[in-house]
């Protein structure tokens, strides 16, 4: 995975169908949270972080080119906006489903995670940790 946050191109994300979406206090606990993943075995590919004026311009576009189909969506692009202003992480990693979503919660707790929210193909839940 890259330790990297995406950088603004102007690109647009994919919709958070398929994922589970949270926050960690900053890069450090980024980092001990993606050595805790890669530990796992969990993919590179499947982890994507926002951080930063980057992060905060790619969720701003997010929220001005709505596709979504709840309010769940447009809550959590407007709490990764509020996290990352505080100098903290969005952090979201694909998952099979609900169970995976819960596991991976449940691994960025001990790494300061919080607010973590499962998006399935029909269905949002916040991931009580």
């Amino acid at each position: 995975m890259t330790r990297e946050p995406m950088i603004d191109h102007g690109q647009t994300l994919t919709g958070p169908a398929g994922k589970v979406i949270g926050f960690l206090d900053g890069k450090e606990k980024f980092e001990s949270f993606a050595d805790t993943l890669l530990a796992t075995g969990y993919p590179e590919t499947s982890v994507t972080l926002l951080y930063g004026e980057d992060g905060i311009h790619i969720l701003e576009r997010m929220q001005e080119h709505r596709f979504f189909f709840s309010d769940s969506e447009d809550s959590i692009i407007q709490t990764g906006i509020r996290e990352l202003k505080l100098g903290h992480c969005a952090v979201s990693v694909e998952v099979a489903d609900r169970q995976h979503a819960v596991d991976i919660a449940k691994l960025a707790k001990p790494h300061g995670g919080h607010g973590f929210m499962y998006f399935g193909t029909w269905v949002n839940e916040r991931i009580p940790i």
